[in-house]
């Protein structure tokens, strides 16, 4: 039974319908909500299965509670015939590399077919100088009970995420009421309405997260133990295949040289948790830099990437099938579409 104060921590879980053998768990980062981290990647990701997409609660977060309600969405898959893959962008990433450490720790192996990270953050010494002073800020000031004063800082930094959140989708700025309205019957220009509203959604979420809600948000990252690059004797993590993208301007938001990013953006290091993963840095088709989980604004050079890594998953996955079998069992893996 759930109380109150549970029910309070739990993320929404959106189940989206598709065809296909996988069933994708979508892990945001904390801004902004999943639905709008993951909208240009839905579409090709229902070709291939299920999908459900996570989403915060605006008036809390708990660490704990959140890692067990992905777990159970893995879990669920799994016991439904479904090939559970498991989505973390950014803190997401975070978040699931802190699941699939404490699964190992604990001797359990979750039924995963793949895992595919994105700019994944798995500690708060991965994070850029400018944004980890500004974490620990609110955290100091939370530690320091009823003397400190963390939703002011919470609100100085307010600003700085909105900033950060919006600046995967980019607008070209239009003047005057005439060349707007004329804009509107361009292709540019009903591109850009479509980008001002995702724009407005990031806004909405921004501007809805209480300061409870976004403390416990922050504190939650301060939570996380990442991965420890001693530790020799534990092992994998997982043994799933596993890809990790780094956008190729990641340095705004993470220290490439933290403790867990310096590892994951290794193949040799990687190779250590992750045996069998592959890592990909992204510049987009004009060999411009790729921000940081820039997943909105540079969808088409993201989804080239996981494409390919769940064309070659279902491939293998088809693969174990036995020929004798085959027919019936191959309708699950037919996605829709062939991209």
């Amino acid at each position: 039974m759930t109380t109150g104060s549970t029910a309070m921590h739990l993320p929404t879980l959106a189940r989206s319908s598709g065809h296909g053998p996988f069933h994708f768990l979508l892990v945001p980062g904390l801004v902004p909500d999943g639905p709008e981290t993951f909208l240009r990647q839905m579409r090709m990701l229902r070709s291939y299965g299920t999908c459900t997409t996570v989403t915060y609660p605006y008036d809390g977060f708990d660490l704990d509670t959140t890692l067990a309600a992905l777990k159970g969405v893995i879990l669920a898959a799994h016991e439904d015939g479904k090939l559970p893959v498991l989505v973390g962008v950014s803190v997401g990433g975070g978040l699931c590399l802190e699941l699939l450490r404490r699964a190992r720790d604990a001797g359990e192996a979750l039924p995963l077919s793949a895992v595919m990270l994105i700019s994944p953050l798995s500690c708060i010494g991965d994070l850029a100088p400018l944004l980890s002073r500004l974490v620990t800020g609110i955290a100091s000031e939370h530690a320091r009970g009823d003397d400190g004063n963390p939703e002011l800082a919470l609100e100085r930094g307010r600003s700085f995420f909105k900033t950060l959140a919006s600046r995967s989708v980019a607008p070209r700025a239009q003047t005057g009421r005439l060349r707007s309205l004329l804009a509107l019957l361009t292709p540019q220009g009903i591109a850009d309405l479509g980008e001002r509203r995702i724009r407005d959604r990031i806004d909405h979420t921004l501007a809805n997260i209480s300061p409870q809600g976004g403390i416990a948000r922050t504190l939650a990252v301060t939570s996380l133990r990442g991965i420890d690059p001693t530790n020799r004797t534990s092992g994998p993590i997982t043994s799933a295949p596993t890809m990790i993208l780094w956008g190729s301007k990641e340095r705004h938001t993470l220290n490439i040289e933290g403790p867990g990013a310096s590892i994951l953006c290794r193949p040799d290091l990687a190779s250590k948790f992750f045996p069998h993963s592959e890592i990909h840095w992204l510049y987009d088709a004009n060999g411009d830099e790729v921000p940081h989980a820039s997943l909105l604004k540079h969808h088409h050079t993201f989804n080239r990437f996981l494409r390919s890594f769940i064309k070659r998953r279902l491939k293998a996955e088809l693969a174990k099938v036995p020929i004798f079998a085959r027919g019936p069992a191959l309708m699950p893996f037919i996605p829709t579409r062939m991209f």
